[in-house]
Order: C-alpha cells, then sequence, then structure tokens
C-alpha cells in the first residue's frame, strides 16, 4: 500500500494553479496527537511501499517529516516541496537516509505563476542536486506558459537537472482549442528531442504502450490519503467531500460503503468511447477525472488533448526505436 500523508494544507507560496484553492477547504496542519494515530495505524498495517509526505507545502513541519521518515517502516518515502524552504542540513539528513527521495517543484525560467524568486529557487535546487543528483523536478504549464515549455525544460537541464515531470494546470480551458492542440503536440514533439533527460510522462506512457495494460484506479485499494485531519480518502482530490470519505486513523478503513455507491468511479472517460487510443490513456484515473471535469464521469478537452499528444509522441519515440515500425 502507499500513504500519502497531508502533513499541512497550507503553504507558503500561492501558485495560481494551485488545486488546494479549488477545494475550498479548511486550512490546517496534523496535530501531535494526530501525527501519532496516523504512525500508528501505518505501522499496525505493516504494508507501506511507498510513503508521500505531502501538502501545501511539508517542510513548513521538518520535525514532522522527520518524524515520519524515522518512525515509519516503508521502502520508500517521497517529500514533494516547493523548494522554497530547502536547506543543507535538511538535504543532508535525507540523503544519509538513502531511502528519501525529494521533489521539488520548479516552472523553469520565469516562476511568476508560482509567486516565486527564480533565483532561489535554482540556488536551492542545485544544492538539492549536490546531494541528490537524480531529484526529479516537477514543472506545471499553463497556457501562458505552454509556448516556452520547451525552453524550461532545457533551461532545467542545464541547471544540472536529470529527470523533469511536466504536467498541463488542471483546471486550463484554451480559448482556442485548435491552435492550443497544435501548440501542445509541438511542444511535447521537440522535448522528445532533448538528449539525456528522462521525462516522466513520455515514459509512463511508453511503458503502458508496451505493456498494453492500463491501471485500474480502485478507491482505498492501493493507495489511502491521509488528511491533516486524519480522515482517509481515496485521493488528494476528495479530499474534505464526505462521500468519499473512507474512515479515519481513529475507526480504521472504510471504504466498502464508499465503492459501493460510486461505481463511476474507475470508469473510463465519456470522451473516450471509441477511441483508439483510449487504452493507453489515464481516462480512468478518477484524481484527474475530477480535477479536470469536477465529474467521475468524464475529463476536460484540455487533458484529453494532453493525453492525446503524449500518446502519439511516445508511439512516435517507439516508432523509431523499432526502425520506423509501430508495434
Amino acid at each position: 500500500m502507499d500513504y500519502t500523508i497531508s502533513i499541512t494544507n497550507k503553504c507558503n507560496l500561492r501558485c495560481s494553479y494551485c488545486y488546494e484553492r479549488h477545494l475550498n477547504t479548511e486550512y490546517g496542519c496534523l496535530s501531535s496527537e494526530t501525527r501519532d494515530k496516523i504512525a500508528d495505524f501505518i505501522i499496525s498495517q505493516n504494508d507501506a511501499e511507498i510513503v508521500y509526505l505531502f501538502g501545501g507545502e511539508p517542510l513548513l513541519y521538518k520535525d514532522t517529516v522527520k518524524f515520519y521518515c524515522e518512525k515509519l517502516n516503508a521502502k520508500q518515502f517521497v517529500i514533494t516541496t516547493n523548494g522554497t524552504l530547502l536547506d543543507e542540513d535538511f538535504i543532508k539528513w535525507c540523503a544519509d537516509r538513502k531511502n528519501i527521495i525529494i521533489n521539488m517543484s520548479h516552472d523553469g525560467i520565469e516562476c511568476a505563476e508560482r509567486g516565486a524568486d527564480t533565483a532561489v529557487l535554482d540556488a536551492n535546487l542545485k544544492l538539492l542536486l549536490k546531494y541528490l543528483p537524480d531529484t526529479l523536478v516537477q514543472l506545471v504549464y499553463t497556457e501562458e506558459s505552454l509556448p516556452k515549455l520547451y525552453d524550461n525544460i532545457v533551461y532545467l537541464k542545464q541547471l544540472g537537472v536529470k529527470k523533469v515531470s511536466a504536467v498541463m494546470d488542471a483546471f486550463l480551458a484554451p480559448e482556442d482549442p485548435d491552435s492550443f492542440g497544435d501548440l501542445l503536440r509541438e511542444q511535447w514533439r521537440r522535448i522528445a528531442s532533448i538528449p539525456d533527460i528522462f521525462i516522466f510522462e513520455l515514459s509512463v506512457k511508453i511503458n503502458t504502450i508496451k505493456d498494453n495494460k492500463p491501471s485500474l484506479c480502485e478507491i482505498c485499494k492501493k493507495k489511502i490519503f491521509i488528511n491533516w485531519d486524519g480522515s482517509f480518502y481515496p485521493c488528494v482530490q476528495f479530499q474534505n467531500m464526505p462521500e468519499y470519505r473512507c474512515g479515519d486513523v481513529f475507526t480504521g478503513i472504510r471504504a466498502e460503503e464508499v465503492r459501493a455507491a460510486h461505481p463511476d468511479y474507475s470508469i473510463v472517460s465519456e470522451r473516450c468511447k471509441d477511441c483508439e487510443i483510449a487504452k493507453y490513456c489515464r481516462n480512468s484515473c478518477a484524481c484527474r477525472k475530477m480535477s479536470t471535469s469536477g465529474t467521475l464521469r468524464d475529463i476536460s478537452e484540455a487533458a484529453c488533448m494532453e493525453e492525446q499528444v503524449l500518446i502519439l509522441t511516445a508511439l512516435e519515440i517507439l516508432s523509431k526505436e523499432n526502425g520506423g515500425m509501430r508495434s
């Protein structure tokens, strides 16, 4: 089981595309009692694969982050941070433990939509790469920044980044879908040509195509999101939605009723019917459907276009690897 612990949904930045501002949820952080109860619960399950330490900005509470990394027996810990609060002592502490990964957010040349100073992020990223050279850098692109997506990834590479994740603003609704789709295709084709860098989204798509087996999204069977108040939810997008609450650390997991009440949780998006490449798509991801369309039955037009572009780009890469023959 993978566990995501929301240490807090508070943050020291105000990203224009932040999902938290769309959720209309109460802001808070773990109490000492809930912190301990979460640890006790995960230990009692004895099945932790990856523990994600999440926010908001989890490094607002570095001591809590360290507490879980020391207390829990997991194969891997992943800390997702905006990077502004990183310091050398904390980075070294993580690097010394071997099973801690830090994923840092950085949008490239211009980070105004994060409300962050690019120079500060650059300095902290270089420091992070000094100790953890395989750090995954997470970039979010909007309609405004899409024309510079390739340039932003090249910029990160020049800083020493080896691994990048580039995801679209979940709430994006392009003014001109046709032009947006063309630009999206052009940018991802160029990104695919960048040498010696791992692009997470393309790697996932290539593996999905090779395996020919789409993943199934299920409620609290493979992963659990634990909110800062101790409540269980299937994923981050469902936090504080009472109808998706699957128990808490005080009473245990109670997911069967939620599964029965939401049979459409893992269905393929309605817009994907009769699509030739739908089997390679993230169209059944409930969190993605909910975040982009507000329902469990569809994804947004922009998200659909992004999936198509990623799949077609991955197919082109595979075709070149196979000497021009598509598998």
